[in-house]
């Protein structure tokens, strides 16, 4: 009797991606990618699958790097609002995507999607979103607007004057 050589398991790969949520005079930017990364619709998020790797770099470097390079602007400080799993596929192989999204404030820049990668680039308020968008993008929208703002700075002493 022989035994069965034991089962080989692919090891399951994970691609990161990360984008940004810029927000400016409360509205955000939303972009329409030639090459869709988020799931959910015609819209989504400036940002890129991280593809170095392990500990070659800060994810959030390389955020600020692609919103220069996709839409020309720069942005303040990333807090991370959001982030969710979901099975892809890329190039025909089937694997699971990691996405982070940070929420940000534009900084400077004037707003020029490279044709390369985007159709379009538009700043939308909030109030627009509709049910056709997607819910992880609701969910960051209300998470950054929770987390930016502003707490009332304490009194000395912890005293009212």
């Amino acid at each position: 009797m022989t035994t069965p050589p034991p089962e080989r398991t692919v090891p399951v790969t994970y691609q990161v991606g990360v984008f940004a949520l810029v927000q400016q005079r409360n509205q955000y930017l939303l972009v329409r990618p030639r090459r869709p990364l988020l799931p959910g619709g015609n819209y989504g998020l400036p940002g890129l699958l991280l593809s170095a790797e392990a500990g070659s770099g800060v994810a959030e470097l390389s955020l600020r790097r692609a919103l220069l390079a996709q839409v020309g602007i720069s942005v303040s400080d990333l807090r991370l609002v959001g982030s969710h799993a979901a099975r892809g596929t890329e190039s025909g192989q089937e694997g699971s995507r990691l996405y982070l999204i940070f929420g940000t404030e534009y900084c400077s820049g004037i707003l020029n999607p490279q044709p390369a990668e985007l159709y379009s680039a538009e700043w939308m308020p909030a109030s627009s979103f509709d049910n056709r968008t997607p819910e992880w993008l609701h969910a960051a929208v209300r998470e950054y607007q929770t987390s930016a703002a502003p707490t009332p700075s304490p009194s000395v002493f912890g005293r009212k004057r």
